[in-house]
């Protein structure tokens, strides 16, 4: 099998762990909040990783190059997950995973806006396919997911402001440091929310779908430290998949076969749950997925950063990837 082959097949696979995992959310969005499941998620991953980095060789590596412009993209990175994970459980895993993987959408608009990039006849396509394919899923006015869809959407956008820091700015941080300044950063803003739940609770008051966001502290059993810990492992199972992949082959063209989650996310929720994905959603779910993959070729032939990865492991192409996992935070 030829190197691409081969890294096609360990993306794929990485992409149904985090599939997987994320379908397992319910279980832990019954007892926690985002917040406490963010906190305690970082208290298990962080030693593990951390372990991994010093049995490889590469604490040395966590020393911000930049530290700003890290602390930027780690913001812009959080910030995704915490909407990803805050609508997840109000849309569902079809819509929410459909707004992040706006992403390589927003890059177009925001490389536009921020840095003058020219939009191109393929640009614009996508733009248009994207655009179709999100107004599909959310279904405006009768779709089940309300404002927790357009959060979804928000998700997408915010990734992809970090996918553009991590191109221009970040390129001499390791991707050790990338991942595990990620970790920290999902801590803190899990400690951070849960000081604030109480505001965030009145705030949000009657807003549908923010259960998750607003959940009060209802005790910690064994079985949901258990599922957390699942997930974590998870995320950075995924991470070394997708690590070795995008070793094996070409980045723009490895970057399509994220695209695979689209398609692991629905079929898991349908084996686990019995949900299954209407029609619309699923044309809708096509055209982001073909809007998606225009970007991604449209930004590797302009040679601007690649955007398409699932953010809990883009880190995994931001350099010639370590052993140790990317960004994994699935």
């Amino acid at each position: 099998m030829t190197g691409s082959g081969a890294g096609a097949i360990w993306i794929t696979g990485g992409m149904a762990a985090i599939a997987l995992t994320d379908n397992l959310m319910p279980l832990v969005a019954e007892r926690l909040s985002l917040w406490h499941f963010h906190a305690l998620r970082a208290a298990l991953v962080l030693p593990a990783v951390l372990a991994l980095a010093a049995f490889n060789g590469h604490l040395a590596r966590l020393r911000p190059q930049a530290p700003r412009r890290l602390a930027e993209r780690t913001g812009f990175a959080v910030l995704a997950m915490l909407l990803y994970f805050a609508a997840l459980p109000a849309v569902g895993i079809a819509q929410a995973s459909a707004g992040l993987f706006t992403s390589p959408i927003w890059v177009v608009i925001f490389e536009w806006v921020l840095h003058g990039e020219r939009m191109g006849p393929r640009r614009l396509g996508a733009l248009a396919l994207g655009a179709g394919g999100v107004w599909l899923v959310l279904d405006p006015g009768t779709g089940p997911g309300g404002p927790m869809a357009l959060v979804a959407v928000a998700s997408g956008a915010a990734y992809a402001l970090g996918l553009i820091w991590t191109g221009r700015y970040c390129r001499a941080e390791s991707a050790v440091a990338l991942s595990i300044w990620l970790f920290v950063g999902l801590g803190a803003a899990g400690l951070l929310g849960i000081a604030a739940r109480p505001w965030l609770a009145e705030a949000l008051a009657g807003v549908p779908g923010t259960g998750f966001a607003t959940r009060p502290w209802d005790g910690l059993d064994a079985a949901t430290l258990g599922w957390i810990a699942v997930i974590g492992l998870g995320g950075m199972t995924a991470s070394i998949c997708l690590a070795q992949g995008y070793k094996m082959g070409e980045a723009s063209l490895m970057a399509l076969f994220d695209f695979s989650f689209l398609l692991w996310a629905p079929l898991f929720a349908w084996a686990i749950w019995g949900s299954a994905l209407a029609p619309q959603t699923a044309l809708g779910m096509a055209l982001i997925v073909g809007a998606g993959a225009l970007a991604v070729w449209s930004g590797a032939r302009r040679r601007t950063v690649t955007a398409g990865a699932d953010p809990r492991v883009a880190t995994a192409r931001a350099e010639p990837p370590p052993d140790l996992p990317g960004g994994g935070a699935g």
